[in-house]
């Protein structure tokens, strides 16, 4: 039984105290985190929470300053001739065979000593016990001071050893309790000497193994320390004192604490304490809930007792060390309050729809990570001291007991504050296992409220974080359920698994046990022996997770990255002869030869007039008949349509684009263009490919500038809208990589980028052989910067010379699917009758020869995977038709998209801010909101929305870029969840249409967009059908882009689907397209509405627009991880803007608050460098001069804040910088992407006003 703890050795005890510097550095870095103002939710329970958070880490730091100085008493070993005196108790009602067997041990101490039992019932029995085992009966006729009392009556009257021994009736000693203990008396100033209290009956009960595990650290460790710190606590159950220094303080000191109280007032008299950590004795444990209860309402009261009346008295007599000790101990019994405070925060939560915290979680868990990985890493390696092996672990039921007794924590605090006096508590008495069901009251009520809390919570506010608040308010349920099953199961030998399961499996059992035991041991073992790096690399892992958390929200934040998908394809252009025409059936050979298939077709055609007399219209049903798409390169040698009359330039074929931006050939482009509108099917245009190349006149050497071929490419591409030809797809091509740029028209104008990629080998101008990175790189490489189109190799081939063509074309092969993924089709150019042959002094053939044996190779490492082709609708038929136009209602709404991506955005939509934000709405005098569908969101949307008086629009989240093409389990599982929704929702009051988004351009390129577009309007069909069925009263709505397309879309749409009406997504101020679709949609009886618009763009129509239904954009400006927008009605802090106040006063009529004075930003007058420290000024419009905004400082107040944007001027991330009429900001390095935000509010007014600027001055400025 004796302990074999040593000391730590000096590498220990660096490690230790290493490790309590690293908790004590993750805890400031966790509260500097969770003290920053902007993550204050509720700020009552936000105050309750840091009280927790607080206490938590102040218990944790006192933990970890009594493991920071382990020690063990060292002494001669000579037992000095000391006469002892071994004093035990006896209350009434306790089990005489607890005292006897105590009192037995005692005799067999083998040093001599004498026996005294203070029994306070003068029982005949135990006098008589007493007589027989020459043990001195001590009994008193009075019951002052309890215990304490007890003890002094015998030490007055009888007892007049050197050393006075006290051990309580449940501790039994063994035989050499007295020899390692008494040497540490040859020091003349130590009063006592305090050794290890353990128990024998842990394994007894839960509650008996709970309430040992509360003290195996303390009287482990925690005391070894406080013998360093000269602070050691005396315990009633085992303490050995020397009889002159307990006389001099009066005796026992008297309390419910006494021993406690006796070691203060030992202190105060300067007397010394040693602490031996073995074990001489064993007691019980408290059996049952109802004695731990009784125990721990004892300590609490007494502790808390000697902190008020004590502890003040004597404060100056104590070391510093003491001190900390006696001062911060009885603080452990403020767990009750602490406890209550954490159960209550998750209900209130959950009862008022709010939240105390509102920051990121992900970088909590962050930050939390080193603190709660200090605290198990110091625990786990500073068990190596603790008394017992079997004593290590987490120790929860220990944990577990100590929450449930947070009420009788409480009971002794608030005993303490009235003064009310708790009677003397006995030991726990024989056979006691019944317990008083009115204990477990206060916890089953805990636990009621946290149910409650959860079922009502969880129906008023469903959001992420009212599930995280029920999911703590379950885990204290859980807490309080424990609580009451160890009030029931007070023992542990039910023998339910002995009784029915077989011996196999109970030795199966035994076996698991035994290997968990001993696995769990190697892992302690491990883990301290690693716990120092370990605990360095996860405090750095932490850190450096946090930091790049916060760079990728600021310096390091990432562009979004989105690329439409546009399908892979193979195609080939193979004439027959000397033509630029295809031969389809020298194709079908080649297919068949080589076990390939093409699904592009490229042939050349020429502005002339035979391109449309003659035009190849076999040719072209012969390629959609094989399902390949054709790709025209139509180059415009202009001087084959002038006429004698032209004027030189065009019979010269000079200035080509500037005449066909003019118009000149606006006759010969549209007649065209027909003729591909006719097929109805996807057709490539190569349009003046190789605008750079000297080779022809459509280059600069024709004349032609950059700009000329822009306009020219945007006059044709206007032409081809106005035509209705939307099947058409532009290729751009340049020549060369260099200057490329600035001839990109830009991405509203292109669909596909196509390159001229042939590998003319030892005939490069520089006679080098190149391979295709070589060749392509510069291309990819200034793409980077203007265009993310998917790129065409619109002629790509290996001239078949020095037989290097096979390994150049799989070299390019291997090279495209490395590192060019952009390349989305190959266009083979599989000519022999190439007559452009570069200047050589050795090429003797007629023509340069590129066709391939390669194929199959090339196809099978490209992996083309075309889109079949389709017409739109084609395959639709109209089951339900329009019956719920929603037109019938008045709608002046605006979309609602705080709920949107919820994991990135930074707005914590609780059930209050959406309350706020939705009366705000129904104010301003808007009387619908069109909200996009979230699991998360859904519930407090739709409730809130009805309760306010809104209508609601309810958008189905559909994810655009999904495979509707094919027999997609994703896409049925998604039409499950509408049906699943539409059944939930149909009694919603104020819920008018259902609405789909049809805006696939922006997830496909073409022509797998209209691949898409049919397989997702057969999918819309037959979903929207089912809808019906279920809800046939609320309108359907199909959300459409307002462009070109909008009205082929929408008759073909109409004349086919069961669509009730057409929401336009206006992207721009084009006003002429939407009257237009207004006009068609009237006479074609198609209800139509605009569904999205730019607040802006309103207020510039408002005559327009005050009688028609219309949606804006958006309620608030979006913030999320890595993008923002400017289109709201409401800035990123939930300042009204002016286009609130101008909507509400154009839909209520009401007079308006005096207009707000403009804003503007006043920047420095000198160069901007990086790094150095700027002032930025505000200054507002007054009077019809502006004024700095000093001078009006009084009346208003100003907010800053600064917006990072990409290469192309996207915003990224936004900073809040301060307030004040002036700012300073240190300059970024690239500045050139930054703008500052000033924001104005005049106190007394709802709305403000902002101005947004580019931190430098530009030059055209």
């Amino acid at each position: 039984m004796e302990s074999k703890i040593k000391a730590p050795t000096k590498n220990e005890s660096r490690i230790i105290k290493f490790m309590i510097l690293l908790g004590i550095f993750s805890i400031i870095y966790f509260l500097q985190f969770f003290f920053h103002p902007e993550h204050i939710g509720n700020p009552y329970l936000y105050a309750l929470l840091s009280i927790s958070i607080l206490y938590s880490l102040v218990k944790k730091l006192y933990m970890w300053y009594n493991y920071s100085n382990i020690s063990v008493p060292e002494s001669s070993g000579k037992v000095p001739a000391l006469k002892v005196d071994i004093l035990t108790t006896y209350f009434p009602g306790e089990p005489y065979q607890m005292t006897i067997t105590t009192l037995e041990a005692i005799n067999q101490i083998t040093y001599p000593h004498t026996t005294y039992l203070c029994d306070e019932a003068n029982d005949p029995y135990l006098r008589n016990f007493c007589e027989e085992n020459g043990i001195i009966h001590v009994t008193r006729d009075n019951r002052i001071d309890a215990k304490a009392g007890n003890i002094n009556n015998a030490l007055k009257k009888y007892a007049t050893g050197d050393i006075c021994v006290v051990l309580d009736p449940d501790h039994i000693p063994e035989p050499n309790f007295l020899d390692p203990i008494l040497p540490h008396f040859e020091d003349p100033e130590i009063g006592f000497v305090q050794i290890v209290q353990s128990y024998y009956n842990i394994k007894e009960t839960l509650v008996a193994r709970g309430a040992a595990e509360q003290t195996f650290q303390f009287y482990g460790p925690m005391m070894m320390t406080l013998n360093s710190y000269g602070a050691v606590n005396a315990i009633g159950a085992n303490c050995v004192f020397r009889r002159t220094a307990l006389d001099s303080i009066g005796g026992h000191a008297p309390g419910l604490c006494e021993d406690m109280h006796t070691a203060m007032l030992l202190y105060a008299k300067n007397w010394k304490a040693v602490y031996l950590p073995e074990v001489l004795a064993k007691g019980l444990a408290p059996s049952n809930l109802t004695n731990f209860f009784k125990q721990q309402l004892k300590w609490s009261r007494g502790t808390f007792d000697l902190l008020v009346k004590v502890y003040p008295k004597i404060f100056s007599k104590l070391t510093g060390r003491q001190k900390i000790h006696f001062g911060i101990l009885p603080l452990h019994y403020l767990g009750g309050v602490i406890s209550l405070i954490n159960f209550l925060i998750p209900a209130l939560s959950l009862f008022f729809a709010t939240t105390p915290w509102k920051g990121n979680i992900i970088d909590f868990a962050f930050v939390l990570i080193p603190v709660a990985a200090s605290s198990v890493l110091i625990r786990t390696f500073i068990q190596k001291w603790v008394i017992e092996k079997k004593e290590r672990g987490f120790h929860i039921i220990g944990g577990l007991l100590h929450i449930n007794t947070w009420w009788i924590y409480i009971v002794g605090l608030a005993y303490t504050l009235i003064n009310k006096n708790v009677p003397y508590l006995p030991t726990p008495k024989e056979n006691e296992w019944n317990t008083n069901y009115k204990i477990i009251i206060p916890n089953a009520i805990i636990g009621i409220i946290s149910i409650t809390a959860i079922i009502y919570g969880l129906q008023k506010d469903l959001t992420p974080f009212s599930i995280v608040m029920a999911g703590f308010a379950f885990f204290n349920a859980l807490i309080m359920a424990f609580g009451i099953y160890l009030a029931n199961k007070v023992t542990n030998q039910n023998r339910i698994l002995r009784s029915n399961l077989a011996f196999s499996k109970i030795s199966s059992l035994w076996s698991f046990k035994h290997a968990f035991y001993k696995g769990a041991n190697s892992t302690f073992m491990v883990t301290r022996a690693i716990a120092l790096p370990l605990l360095l690399v996860l405090l750095i892992f932490s850190m450096n997770f946090k930091n790049m958390n916060d760079l990728a929200r600021w310096e390091n934040v990432s562009v979004p990255q989105h690329t439409p998908l546009s399908g892979k394809y193979l195609g080939i252009f193979h004439p027959y002869q000397e033509t630029g025409l295809s031969d389809i059936q020298e194709i079908t050979f080649i297919e068949n030869q080589q076990d390939v298939n093409f699904n592009i077709v490229s042939l050349y055609l020429a502005w002339n007039r035979q391109s449309i007399e003659s035009f190849p219209h076999d040719l072209m049903t012969d390629i959609f008949e094989k399902d390949a798409i054709p790709i025209i390169t139509w180059e415009p040698w202009t001087a084959e349509l002038a006429t004698q009359d032209s004027e030189p330039e065009l019979r010269e074929g000079r200035k080509s684009f500037k005449h066909i931006a003019n118009g000149t050939y606006d006759n010969y482009i549209r007649d065209f263009i027909q003729i591909l509108k006719s097929y109805d099917q996807p057709i490539f245009l190569r349009y003046a490919h190789e605008f750079d190349n000297p080779q022809y006149p459509w280059s600069a050497v024709g004349g032609n500038t950059p700009e000329e071929f822009i306009a020219a490419w945007k006059h044709v591409h206007e032409l081809i809208k106005a035509e209705g030809a939307n099947k058409i797809i532009m290729v751009w091509n340049p020549w060369k990589a260099h200057n490329m740029a600035g001839y990109y028209p830009g991405d509203d104008y292109v669909d596909w980028i196509g390159i001229t990629l042939l590998n003319y080998d030892a005939l490069n101008s520089d006679g080098q052989y190149h391979p295709f990175k070589d060749l392509y790189k510069p291309f990819s490489d200034e793409f980077f910067w203007f265009t993310r189109k998917p790129v065409m190799l619109a002629e790509f081939g290996s001239l078949k010379i020095k037989d290097r063509q096979e390994e150049w074309l799989l070299d390019a092969m291997t090279s495209i699917n490395r590192e060019f993924d952009e390349i989305a089709a190959i266009v083979m150019f599989n000519s022999a009758y190439d007559k452009n042959i570069p200047e050589n002094d050795w090429y003797d053939q007629r023509y340069l020869d590129w066709t391939t044996g390669s194929m199959k190779e090339i196809s099978t490492r490209f992996n083309p995977n075309p889109p079949r082709n389709g017409n739109i609708l084609k395959q639709l038929t109209l089951e339900n038709p329009a019956t719920n136009p929603i037109s019938q209602f008045d709608i002046k709404g605006v979309h609602y998209k705080k709920g949107k991506d919820w994991k990135n955005n930074y707005y914590v939509l609780t059930r209050e801010e959406l309350q706020n934000d939705l009366e705000t709405i129904k104010a301003s005098g808007l009387n619908t909101i069109q909200f996009k569908g979230s699991d998360i969101y859904d519930y407090n949307i739709r409730s809130i929305s009805e309760d306010v008086g809104l209508q609601l629009i309810y958008e189905f989240d559909i994810d655009a870029s999904r495979n509707y093409l094919g027999n997609n389990k994703k896409i049925q599982k998604l039409a499950k969840q509408i049906i699943n929704k539409t059944e939930r929702f149909k009694d919603d009051k104020n819920l008018i249409a259902y609405s789909f988004k049809f805006n696939l351009e922006q997830q496909y390129v073409k022509p797998l967009l209209f691949a898409q577009r049919t397989a997702y309007l057969n999918w819309l069909n037959s979903l929207i059908t089912e809808i019906k069925k279920i809800d046939p009263i609320r309108s359907i709505v199909i959300e459409v882009p307002l462009n070109n397309e909008t009205m082929d879309l929408i008759q073909q749409m109409h004349n086919s689907f069961p669509v009730d009406s057409y929401g336009l997504i206006m992207v721009e101020n084009n006003m002429e397209q939407l009257y237009e679709v207004m006009r068609y949609s009237a006479k074609a009886g198609i209800d139509v509405f605009v569904s999205d618009i730019e607040p802006k763009v309103l207020l510039q129509n408002a005559a327009s627009f005050k009688n028609d239904n219309f949606i804006l954009s958006n309620w608030q400006n979006e913030r999320y991880s890595n993008w923002l927008n400017y289109d709201g009605l409401v800035d990123f802090n939930g300042n009204r803007k002016q286009e609130l106040r101008a909507v509400k006063t154009l839909l209520t009529g009401l007079s308006p608050e005096e207009k707000m004075a403009e804003v503007r930003i006043l920047k420095p007058a000198v160069p901007l460098t990086p790094n150095s420290s700027l002032e930025y000024s505000a200054a507002i419009r007054a009077g019809g001069q502006w004024l700095t905004a000093a001078k009006h400082v009084q009346d208003f107040s100003f907010d800053w804040s600064l917006v990072k944007n990409d290469l192309y001027g996207n915003p990224l991330a936004l900073k809040n910088l301060g307030s004040g009429n002036t700012i300073k900001v240190t300059i970024p390095r690239d500045y050139e992407n930054y703008e500052l935000i000033v924001t104005a509010k005049r106190k007394g007014l709802n709305y403000s006003t902002s101005n947004r600027s580019l931190l430098h001055t530009k030059l055209e400025e």
